[in-house]
Formats: C-alpha cells, sequence, structure tokens
C-alpha cells in the first residue's frame, strides 16, 4: 500500500515542481545568454537586458525555495490535516505509512530541487564563460583538478562523502520537524498555523542547542587529547581529524536521533490526538 501512497503522492506534486524546475533552467539559459551576449557586444540595450534577467534569475531561485518548502507543508496539511484527511484516514494503511509516504516524497523532490539549482548552476557557468573558448580549457581544468585531488589523501574523500551523509540526514530531520510542528500546531483551535510555525522554531532551537552543547565537549576532547600528546607533527593532523570526524558523528547523531524523534510525535499525535477540520 506504500507504492500506491508514493504513486499518488508524486502524481499529485509532479506538475508543480516539474514547472518550476523548468522555470528554473529557462531563466538560467536566458541570463547566461544575455551575459554573454553582452560580453560580445557591450551594448547598453544588453546591459539593462542584463540587470533585469538578473534579478528574474534570482527571483526563480528564492521562489525554488519557497515552493519547495510550502509544497511540503501544503502536501502534509491539506491532505491529512484538512478536508481530504477524511478520506485519506479511512484508507487501510497506518499512520505510520502515511507519514512516511510524505517524508519520502518531500525527500525526493527536495533532493531533485537542489540538482536542478546545482544544474542552473552549471549552466549559467557555460554561457557566461562561452566566449573564452571553454571547451578547449576543459581537459586542461579537468587535469587541474586530477592533480589537485591526486595530493588529498583518502581521509578527504572520506570527509567528503560523510558530509553529504550527515546533510542528507539533516534535510530529512527538517522536513520530519516541519511535520511535527504541523501536527503541535493542529492541537491548537485558535491560530494553528502560527503555532505551527512557532512550534518548528522552539523545535530547531532546542535540536540546535543540544547539538552545540555537544559539540562544546567534543572541542574539549580534543582539546585534551593536544595536551596528551603534543601539537607536533603527524599528531596534529590525527587529532585534528579526530576532531573534525567527532564533531560530525555528533551533527550526525543528533540529527538521526531527533528525525527519529519528530517522525515518531509526528505519528503519534495522528493516531492519538487528530483533530479534522
Amino acid at each position: 500500500m506504500l507504492k500506491k501512497l508514493l504513486k499518488y503522492e508524486f502524481r499529485a506534486t509532479a506538475r508543480t515542481y516539474g514547472g518550476m524546475y523548468l522555470a528554473l533552467l529557462a531563466a538560467s539559459v536566458l541570463f547566461g545568454g544575455s551575459v554573454w551576449r553582452w560580453n560580445s557586444t557591450n551594448s547598453d540595450a544588453y546591459s539593462a537586458l542584463v540587470g533585469l534577467l538578473s534579478l528574474v534569475y534570482t527571483a526563480v531561485i528564492i521562489g525554488t525555495v519557497v515552493v519547495t518548502i510550502m509544497t511540503i507543508v501544503q502536501r502534509f496539511y491539506r491532505n491529512l490535516l484538512g478536508r481530504e484527511g477524511y478520506l485519506m484516514h479511512t484508507l487501510p494503511v497506518t499512520e505510520t505509512q502515511l507519514v512516511t509516504s510524505k517524508l519520502i516524497s518531500s525527500t525526493v523532490w527536495s533532493l531533485c530541487s537542489i540538482l536542478a539549482a546545482c544544474l542552473s548552476f552549471g549552466i549559467l557557468a557555460v554561457m557566461m564563460m562561452a566566449d573564452m573558448d571553454l571547451l578547449e580549457q576543459l581537459p586542461r581544468m579537468w587535469s587541474g583538478i586530477r592533480e589537485a585531488f591526486a595530493r588529498c589523501n583518502m581521509e578527504f574523500w572520506e570527509a567528503l562523502a560523510f558530509s553529504g551523509v550527515v546533510g542528507f540526514v539533516r534535510m530529512v530531520s527538517a522536513i520530519a520537524c516541519i511535520y511535527a510542528a504541523c501536527m503541535v500546531g493542529h492541537q491548537f483551535k485558535n491560530h494553528p498555523a502560527l503555532a505551527g510555525i512557532l512550534s518548528f522554531f522552539v523545535m530547531q532551537y532546542v535540536q540546535g542547542w543540544l547539538e552545540k552543547l555537544l559539540q562544546i565537549g567534543t572541542g574539549v576532547y580534543e582539546t585534551a587529547i593536544y595536551s596528551a600528546v603534543g601539537d607536533v607533527g603527524s599528531i596534529e593532523t590525527t587529532v585534528s581529524a579526530l576532531g573534525y570526524m567527532g564533531s560530525a558523528m555528533v551533527t550526525l547523531g543528533i540529527a538521526a536521533a531527533f528525525g527519529v524523534f519528530w517522525f515518531g510525535l509526528t505519528v503519534w499525535l495522528m493516531r492519538n490526538k487528530l483533530n479534522l477540520e
């Protein structure tokens, strides 16, 4: 049944996100093309056009972020806590499956939004440098990148991959926190939207405060190691790497733990405190 929920969820949101990504890519092409043309002609008319399209591109980027967040909230609130909830909660599925389908869908679309933004930046960069014989420079640039990475040891790649994992877990935790805040706000009959927004910021503050507290503990531990072994040679590198990994592990652990907690809180409130409009 979870597959059917996901299928329905992706179908319901595909048009919104698809249109937004097309607008983002179109804005990057138009903006990049105008910059390339302006560099080629130095025309005052193109200068004004570049200024206008830069504002359009910035607005589309901001709009992508806003629409992504608002869609996450609206799909959860309207579909499960609004009038549509009367139908959704009569389906032969559990509250866990309902929340999981929303979480998976929102996570996938959030990743797609990040990829679309990165692709638009890439298109913009390529078009802006089109008059610099970029294609001829690509082999040289790639060779330089390989030489730079060749000087890095495996710890660099491990740290890079681990940072990606931490970022992903934090994103999923934030989405779960949004759902939990929606459920908390739903408990207030008066101004539930305001209560939900305040709840989200309070939840994030508590999570951030605990993370900083544990980060301080990690820093104290690292300082103790420095005092014990000395700040010299390869020992310094080892301790610095240990400090980074310790800090990253704290961030990952806090994000994962709170993500599970927010998810569990959402399911519990939906199961025991649901009050549909």
